[in-house]
């Protein structure tokens, strides 16, 4: 992933400080590599996962990936991470915020990174239809970036 995109991506967040934001794509998208260039940028897993016990996380941690598991996740989030102005959340789960960001990514680069790290891309799909879905229900402001 490009540094410039990254740099990007910080100035866009830059200019929504006084925001509640939550930057959410699914698995292969980049979040960890964009999280690790922006200083204040927190990471969902980070937060949430402290906050399970060993059970959950053995749930929500489990293949293949199924919509119970991710509805359980997103219960987890919502219950246990707060967003706060000026520290985007990055993550898999739209939770309350002022605005979300959304990483827009291709099918085939979606599957190259897939790939490259041994997930399988259903799984992300799937992860990535029910991320658009609960983005639709939620009615919040939407800024699509694109990864490629």
């Amino acid at each position: 992933m490009s540094k410039q995109l990254a740099q990007n991506l910080h100035k866009l967040l830059k200019q929504h400080s006084n925001k509640r934001i939550v930057v959410i794509g699914p698995t292969c998208t980049g979040k960890t590599t964009l999280l690790s260039q922006i200083p204040e940028a927190q990471d969902m897993d980070k937060l949430v996962f402290p906050k399970l016990s060993k059970e959950e996380s053995d749930y929500v941690c489990q293949t293949p990936w199924t919509e119970k598991i991710g509805q359980t996740m997103v219960r987890f989030a919502k219950e246990r991470v707060v967003v706060q102005p000026g520290k985007p959340v990055f993550g898999t789960v739209v939770l309350n915020c002022d605005l979300l960001i959304y990483l827009s990514i291709s099918d085939q680069l979606l599957k190259e990174r897939c790939l490259s790290r041994n997930v399988d891309f259903l799984d992300a799909k799937n992860m990535q239809a029910q991320i658009e879905t609960e983005i639709k229900e939620s009615m919040l402001p939407r800024i699509d970036f694109s990864i490629g």
